[in-house]
């Protein structure tokens, strides 16, 4: 088993269906109007769906040589993102130390560990679990729930409970 773990490839760079997003925006705080996406590209559905609600929204990818670790962010209200979840702890810890609100669409799992644990005791989390599962690649709903952990004094401290209607986007 250690083996196969070893021999295992990440694969982070999964896709978030619009179904997904829908139950989010309505725990984005009044008065955000500049969204930085770190780990989205321009043609993102986190994008469309944010500046289809009338957000000024700036998208930043590794792939064009910014990584969200070390790059100085932009002027923005919040930050919401679906990040890579093989560096989910480095991901949060980042969220934290620019003290805006965020949003990420992250493993529910994410709620253990100690580092995380830390984390959230200290600063404050809320989640927005989904009542179902996600289909990232078209193929079926992954194994595991993928919920909203939002940092914003609208969420912190709460958890929310929302419907999605899955649907096949690839048609």
């Amino acid at each position: 088993m250690k083996e196969a773990l070893k021999n295992h490839k990440v694969f982070d760079e999964l896709f978030t269906p619009m179904y997904a997003i829908e139950p989010m925006l309505k725990y984005i705080p009044g008065n955000v109007r500049t969204i930085w996406c770190p780990c989205d590209k321009e043609d993102s559905k986190i994008v469309k769906a944010l500046s289809a609600c009338g957000y000024f929204v700036m998208a930043t990818h590794i792939d064009d040589g910014i990584d969200f670790l070390d790059t100085e962010p932009p002027k923005c209200d919040m930050i919401i993102t679906n990040p890579p979840f093989s560096i989910k702890d480095k991901i949060i810890k980042r969220c934290y130390d620019i003290q805006k609100p965020f949003a990420l669409l992250l493993p529910l799992t994410a709620l253990e560990g100690e580092r995380r644990s830390k984390m959230f005791n200290e600063h404050g989390i809320g989640i927005v679990v989904l009542d179902k599962r996600v289909d990232y690649n078209g193929k079926g709903a992954c194994w595991y729930n993928t919920s909203w952990f939002i940092h914003s004094p609208l969420t912190d401290g709460r958890i929310f409970f929302e419907k999605i209607n899955p649907v096949d986007e690839n048609k």
